[in-house]
């Protein structure tokens, strides 16, 4: 192979091909041997395009929501059923998220935790495929209560890589380690707006 300041310099086209290396499938799987593959320049420059769309935003519509002051904890509802077979993602009753389509995906999870004055509460939260296995890491808060009408404001995001159809769970525990709490809605000035829900759930996926 010749020296590379050999070769001429010219202003690319959209055709134009460059050499890679293949690490991982369409599914986000590892390739093995890490083949040397070629790329064009449009095909580069549509996945750096590529930018998240909301698919999906849900809201718990209760004033409360109480997992119960256990060390067993309950998976978290965000409202009515939201979505179709046809839909990237679709939402249950019962809290089950079904994503219909392959592809990088963001959560964001936004919670509002309360406890009675003077309480250090606890609050645990994680995900949970199919098979009851968790997904990424435990995310957990610990705070103490000063008010009874002070929201302690959570927020979580994640990235997951969704290589077929699959459906998750979202789970919020309250330990028997700290004192009881819940998630609770936010009151606002009725001339301002409405009120803050205690759980809110957005979805998006990279496209």
């Amino acid at each position: 192979m010749a020296i590379i300041s050999s070769y001429p310099v010219l202003t690319p086209q959209l055709g134009d091909k460059v050499l890679g290396s293949n690490t991982v499938d369409s599914t986000g799987q590892p390739v093995e041997g890490n083949p040397t593959v070629q790329y064009t320049l449009n095909d580069i420059k549509l996945l750096v395009d590529q930018q998240y769309v909301q698919q999906l935003s849900a809201f718990n519509p209760n004033n409360t929501f109480d997992p119960g002051h256990n060390n067993t904890g309950s998976i978290i509802t965000f409202g009515a059923a939201q979505g179709t077979g046809t839909s990237a993602v679709m939402l249950g009753a019962d809290g089950r998220i079904t994503f219909n389509l392959k592809g990088a995906y963001s959560i964001q999870q936004i919670y509002y935790g309360q406890a009675a004055i003077n309480n250090n509460v606890i609050l645990n939260f994680k995900m949970v495929d199919s098979n009851g296995t968790q997904v990424g890491p435990t995310s957990t808060t610990r705070f103490l209560s000063n008010n009874t009408l002070e929201r302690h404001r959570i927020e979580i995001n994640s990235y997951i890589q969704i290589p077929s159809t699959a459906y998750y769970y979202l789970w919020l525990q309250n330990p028997t380690s700290g004192a009881a709490g819940q998630l609770a809605n936010q009151v606002t000035d009725a001339a301002w707006g409405t009120d803050v829900p205690p759980a809110q759930l957005i979805i998006t996926k990279l496209q």
